[in-house]
């Protein structure tokens, strides 16, 4: 079922990003990589890679992962890509901004493994699901 769907994950810290690439991997998704949102943005607007979903932390030097999110799905190119925060924020009032700008999901670290997995393939087939109305 996670056959050739591309997840591109955020995050300023190599090791998160790591372990989040192999849980991924390990349930058949493929992954690419940035660093900070703005990075993130340039490898969505210049790449010819298809993303079917944005998975990216909160809090990250340059641009955080809730500009990232504005610019997104301000985007007409990009606006239809799931967007889920995986985050250590906890503000309740972050959450709820995030949420009123088109966020699909806020997962709160740490998390559990088949939790965080059930909800990624949720808001992918979701966004599927939403296309082929």
């Amino acid at each position: 079922m996670n056959k050739h769907q591309t997840i591109l994950i955020v995050d300023d810290f190599q090791s998160i990003r790591k372990v989040i690439r192999t849980t991924l991997q390990c349930h058949g998704f493929e992954v690419v990589e940035a660093e900070n949102g703005k990075k993130a943005l340039q490898q969505l607007l210049e790449s010819d890679q298809n993303i079917d979903l944005i998975l990216s932390d909160y809090n990250m030097p340059e641009m955080n992962g809730f500009e990232l999110l504005e610019a997104v799905k301000q985007n007409d190119l990009l606006k239809t890509i799931p967007f889920v925060l995986l985050t250590s924020e906890t503000n309740r009032e972050k959450m709820k901004q995030a949420r009123k700008t088109g966020l699909d999901a806020w997962i709160e670290k740490p998390y559990k493994i088949e939790a965080f997995i059930t909800q990624i393939n949720y808001c992918i087939e979701k966004s599927k699901s939403n296309e082929s109305v």
